[in-house]
């Protein structure tokens, strides 16, 4: 079995509200006695994209076990290569790779500069392509981007997901090996069907952002910024892909006995 933490959306700003959640998180996920074997972070890393805002996620993130990021609409590409994968500067998608045993983590740059809502670039697609040409027929594939490439009910979501996810959806409902598809940018934990396959959205350890149920008048934007930040355990057991949202209070140590 492998255990993977996928946290979303951190926001950070510069101001300890977001730095101490994350660090609550990152805490928690330390003390577990079953330690994930990779973080993944969807996505919306920093605030507003300033090199301060990414130094201060790499003092947040550290980790004993391997953390791996990728960009969603409030970051900023060179910056985020610069401070946190230690890459030289460039505007180009941001497309990694994780690699454990019997799971691939595909991991998109869904991004474009400048705008909320999210696109796969042709570069992307193709390696995405390659990526899957490459792995072996025995290993379970997971793909993680920032934008849901369908509509969640989210009042500030939906009208910037991802713009062209056909494409992905054909890959993924033909592709045996993919087990699921793993976003943020919603601010809400979500779940449902891609491709066939799982579309598991992560909330955001900032704040949470409420559904089209949840609002009163148009343009109101519902957001909570004092619901205890949260992360999602994914177990991948061969195909079997199992995800379990944990809410991580910020007071005490949830493993606490009373006395």
């Amino acid at each position: 079995m492998i255990l993977l933490a996928q946290l979303s959306d951190t926001h950070f700003d510069l101001s300890a509200h977001n730095a101490e959640r994350v660090e609550r998180v990152m805490g928690y996920l330390a003390e577990l006695p079953r330690r994930p074997d990779a973080i993944l972070v969807t996505g919306d890393i920093a605030d507003s994209g300033k090199v301060e805002e990414y130094e201060q996620a790499r003092a947040a993130l550290r980790a004993d076990v391997p953390v791996w990021v990728l960009p969603g609409n409030h970051d900023d590409r060179a910056n985020l290569r610069e401070v946190l994968l230690g890459e030289a500067p460039s505007a180009g998608p941001i497309n990694r790779v994780l690699r454990l045993d019997g799971l691939v983590v595909g991991l998109l740059d869904s991004t474009i500069p400048g705008e909320g809502g999210g696109e796969l670039a042709e570069e992307t697609y193709l390696w995405l392509t390659d990526l899957l040409r490459e792995t072996p027929s025995d290993t379970s594939i997971l793909l993680a981007m920032h934008h849901p490439p369908l509509p969640m009910y989210s009042t500030v979501v939906d009208p910037i997901r991802l713009a062209n996810p056909d494409r992905l959806e054909d890959m993924v409902i033909h592709d045996p090996r993919v087990i699921g598809v793993l976003t943020g940018h919603m601010h809400a934990m979500g779940a449902t069907q891609f491709g066939s396959k799982q579309l598991i959205v992560a909330p955001s350890v900032a704040s949470l952002i409420g559904g089209v149920w949840e609002v009163g008048r148009p343009g109101q934007v519902p957001i909570d910024y004092a619901p205890d930040p949260a992360v999602v355990l994914h177990t991948i057991d061969g195909r079997r892909l199992t995800s379990i949202m944990r809410a991580v209070p910020m007071g005490g140590w949830i493993g606490e006995q009373p006395s």
